[in-house]
């Protein structure tokens, strides 16, 4: 599984550390990367997602809910000395519980403020080009840890938003090719959400690649169909209408249904 982005060296302070959770996991101190295990990965993921103390009973019965809590903060305190061990105060202890240090920058923010700052349109041609790798992965998608599901989601949800307007961007910036790309992440990272197709669709257009075009429609319109027995909405039919006229007999036939239906 491939990091969200490499590390950029430069922004990396003597004796800071930087977490990696889009795409895998990886810690990183200046130019030093060492094996954490796994337990200790998830009671520092855990630390850094919240940003402020947790309990360690909580802690505890966050990552070990299946085993007796006696147990379960054994785990904590042995993986806390092995975080420790590897990357000496990137957890301190106050009086409400664990929390990662302050020194600790994490991918997943960045690519945050990334995706707002797009929404925004506050971002210029630059930025714009070297985007899209920041916006590529999910968070952590090979753990199958139920407490992550929430951030998970939330993340993927605003890099969809922030990929389907960074492909119009591209696209007025003339960087078709990259508007394309974009596009085809957020396709990719939900096959079934419509303003993604709408906007790979007007990506292809505005290259001037009408075929590419009408075949994103007619996927689109076949997997809606197949999966959950609807059509497109009146603006996808439109835009499909507008483009590609009587060759769309489909995008006709699915106009009249919502038009007698509605």
């Amino acid at each position: 599984m491939m990091r969200a982005q490499p590390l950029d060296k430069g922004a990396v302070e003597a004796g800071a550390a930087r977490l990696h959770v889009l795409g895998c996991f990886e810690m990183v101190r200046g130019d030093e990367r060492p094996i954490v295990p796994t337990p200790a990965q998830r009671l520092v993921v855990l630390l850094a997602l919240r940003g402020e103390p947790v309990r360690r009973a909580h802690i505890a019965g966050v990552l070990w809910p299946e085993i007796e809590h006696d147990h379960a903060l054994a785990n904590v305190r042995s993986a806390l000395w092995r975080l420790r061990h590897s990357f000496p105060g990137i957890v301190t202890s106050t009086v409400s519980g664990l929390r990662a240090a302050t020194h600790l920058s994490i991918d997943l923010r960045d690519s945050e403020s990334l995706a707002h700052l797009i929404l925004r349109d506050r971002l210029e041609i630059d930025g714009a080009r070297t985007a899209i790798p920041s916006l590529s992965v999910d968070l952590l998608p090979d753990w199958d840890d139920e407490w992550l599901e929430f951030d998970r989601e939330r993340f993927r949800d605003l890099r969809i938003h922030a990929l389907e307007r960074l492909s119009e961007q591209l696209s007025a910036f003339g960087e078709h090719a990259q508007a394309v790309q974009s596009g085809l992440l957020a396709v990719q990272a939900e096959p079934l959400r419509e303003s993604a197709h709408l906007a790979l669709m007007r990506a292809h257009l505005a290259e001037g690649n009408r075929a590419r075009a009408l075949q994103v429609y007619r996927t689109l319109e076949r997997q809606l169909e197949t999966e959950l027995q609807v059509a497109p909405s009146q603006t996808t039919i439109d835009l499909a209408l507008e483009q590609f006229g009587p060759t769309l007999q489909g995008a006709r036939k699915a106009r009249a249904t919502i038009s007698a239906s509605g």
